[in-house]
């Protein structure tokens, strides 16, 4: 592709749904010189196939080309980064590579986030990479996101020429002056410089195994610039299964513990964390809840896991809760066996580690990381492994059980229902109010109704978190992703490009806060761009809606003014200037039509929602917790 050619990738004819929208997904074209957007057989280059065939007969003749060969292996598709001088050869060799796109982020935390969306949403490997320096700390918050949340993530950074290490090197982050492979240590599950080219396949192959095994993760690689052109190794074993084996093991007496108790509890429920989604669980738990049955709820971050819309949904427990789930497993004493899935069981899941969560017989607690297993409360039946596979063999077992002739125990059925509908809400007058300018009560009422049956919804961090976890309803084979095992502001405006990308013709939505907006907005020119089809909803008070209504509680009822932009900001207007589609959405029952608006234009849109900002988010619990940390 020559400088400033702009390439095409038309729709083939009839791509569009029954409403006569565009199908939301598809790649309508490239601008950059860096962004080819076709690879072979004209696919766009992030659609996944599955893996590159590898054969001996074409061995790398240099290191990048080897990296490059076990990364294809592992099925990645797409590197975010943003090229610079000590990582330039491998940056050069991405774009070249007809098999791979390079998409480049205006900010490394971006690019780390972009990766972080794409890796979390698909289950495969996602790489990021920066230079040496500030392209390698810029990545650090992005990086610490798929940590705290056990993300797959490749992170490849630059670093001055071997022979110069040591002798102070532009841009030199080693241990004699900046370390950055000790920065990324505590944010990664391996963190290392290659020294030499003759190692390089060691240290990858470790990375890829750690990466992707037990719980997922990033690794760190830190490369010299002189080793990416050196010859490569005699390698040809690039088969992930001869260095990655699968750890699918558990302790069969343990489930077979487990699904006795379960079977024998008058009142089971089910706690689902985000492990169960990382494990691509969510049809097994939805298995094994209704054969007893048991009533299920999420954590904050594992919020739709289980169809919000089921009879046996419970909502969220914990941060911006529903108070089904919060009377039926902390208050009332009914609950005799609880299970949880894939939770850590953390303070935003369980009012600040409530003694009242402990069920009356057994705690049940199965995560494939061992230390997070009686971690908070003291468990009854550990299970440690993947959740997919302990979830089957519940499921196995609990089926042999009922062959034997022993019913399940379980009253469920007996008890009233759970609260559904209106009747699970906080502030229902709020939800149905006309009032000028828009409760986002409301608004988030109608994104409910409005939303496609496979919408992937991502939500930022902020107040309204708050409201999306309480008042939005997720329902089906819906998805809703939120970061909140490190709560960066900016992650739900990032990530979900690179989800979109991961999920072509998967409607992608994006709800996030006028300050999350203006921290990392400037991605949204990446999604124009690469024509990255994310419909943004941002949600404008004019302020840091958390901290304001927050410090009212903490402080004795004075809010930090401080917060509280000194100009108004038009989001919409904004949003048109970088190129974007954009909507204004401030009144009831406006939502759906800007919605509709933003389908049919198929590529990335912004919908901006003014609201009353006097309005509270349901803080409660939280605003109490932080008081009571202050000793």
């Amino acid at each position: 592709m020559h400088p400033g050619q702009r390439v095409r990738v038309r729709e083939p004819a009839g791509a569009r749904d029954a409403g006569g929208r565009p199908q939301r997904g598809r790649v309508r074209g490239a601008a950059a010189p860096h962004q080819p957007a076709r690879g072979r057989g004209g696919v766009p280059r992030w659609i996944h196939d599955g893996g590159v065939a590898v054969t001996e007969a074409q061995r790398p003749s240099r290191v990048v080309d080897l990296v490059l060969r076990y990364l294809k292996a592992e099925g990645v598709r797409v590197v975010y980064g943003i090229p610079g001088g000590l990582l330039h050869t491998f940056f050069e060799a991405v774009e070249a590579d007809p098999d791979l796109a390079l998409v480049v982020a205006k900010h490394e935390e971006g690019a780390a986030f972009m990766a972080d969306g794409y890796a979390r949403t698909s289950g495969r490997l996602a790489v990021c990479a920066g230079t040496s320096g500030p392209g390698a700390t810029n990545l650090l918050t992005g990086v610490s996101v798929a940590f705290a949340d056990g993300v797959p993530m490749m992170v490849i950074t630059g670093q001055a020429a071997s022979h110069a290490l040591g002798k102070g090197a532009a841009q030199e982050t080693t241990r004699e002056d900046i370390d950055v492979v000790a920065m990324f240590r505590p944010v990664t599950k391996y963190s290392t410089m290659v020294p030499t080219a003759d190692v390089m396949p060691h240290h990858l192959r470790r990375a890829l195994r750690l990466a992707l095994s037990g719980r997922p993760g990033p690794v760190h690689l830190n490369v010299p610039i002189d080793l990416w052109r050196q010859p490569a190794p005699d390698e040809t074993w690039f088969d992930p299964s001869t260095y990655r084996p699968k750890t699918d093991l558990f302790d069969r007496r343990a489930v077979q513990d487990a699904a006795e108790a379960l079977q024998s509890a008058a009142r089971p429920v089910i706690l689902a964390g985000s492990g169960t989604a990382v494990a691509g669980a969510a049809e097994h738990l939805a298995t094994l809840a209704e054969m007893f049955p048991a009533r299920v709820a999420t954590t904050p971050r594992a919020k739709g896991l289980f169809p919000e819309d089921h009879p046996l949904s419970l909502g969220v427990l914990g941060f911006a809760g529903h108070a089904a789930a919060r009377k039926t497993i902390i208050v009332d004493d009914d609950v005799d066996v609880l299970v949880t899935v894939g939770a850590s069981l953390n303070e935003t899941t369980t009012y600040n580690w409530h003694p009242g969560l402990m069920p009356t017989r057994a705690l049940i607690q199965v995560d494939i990381d061992v230390d997070r297993i009686g971690r908070n409360y003291p468990v009854t039946i550990p299970v440690v492994g993947d959740a997919r596979t302990i979830l089957t063999e519940l499921v196995y077992h609990t089926h042999r059980l009922i062959r034997e002739g022993r019913r399940p125990a379980s009253t469920w059925a007996d008890a009233p229902p759970v609260p559904r509908g209106e009747d699970r809400f906080l502030d229902r007058d709020l939800r149905a109010s006309d009032a000028i300018p828009l409760t986002p009560q409301r608004w988030r009422r109608e994104l409910s109704d409005a939303l496609p049956e496979d919408a992937i919804v991502f939500s930022d961090i902020g107040g309204h978190m708050l409201f999306n976890i309480h008042h939005l309803t997720i329902r089906g084979r819906q998805r809703f992703v939120l970061n909140l095992g490190f709560g960066s502001m900016g992650h739900g405006t990032v990530a979900p490009i690179g989800a979109a990308m991961a999920h072509p013709g998967r409607p992608v939505v994006a709800i996030v806060g006028d300050a999350c907006f203006t921290m990392n907005g400037m991605e949204l020119l990446t999604a124009l761009e690469y024509d990255v089809p994310v419909v943004w909803v941002i949600e404008n008070n004019n302020m840091h809606g958390i901290t304001w209504h927050g410090s009212q509680k903490v402080s004795g009822g004075r809010p930090m003014d401080s917060v509280v932009y000194r100009h108004k900001l038009d989001i919409a207007a904004i949003a048109r200037a970088m190129g974007l589609h954009a909507a204004l959405v401030d009144r009831p029952g406006e939502l759906a039509g800007a919605l509709d608006g933003a389908w049919h234009h198929a590529g990335p849109s912004v919908i901006e929602v003014r609201v009353d900002p006097s309005i509270e988010p349901p803080l409660g619990d939280r605003a109490q917790t932080i008081a009571g940390f202050k000793r």
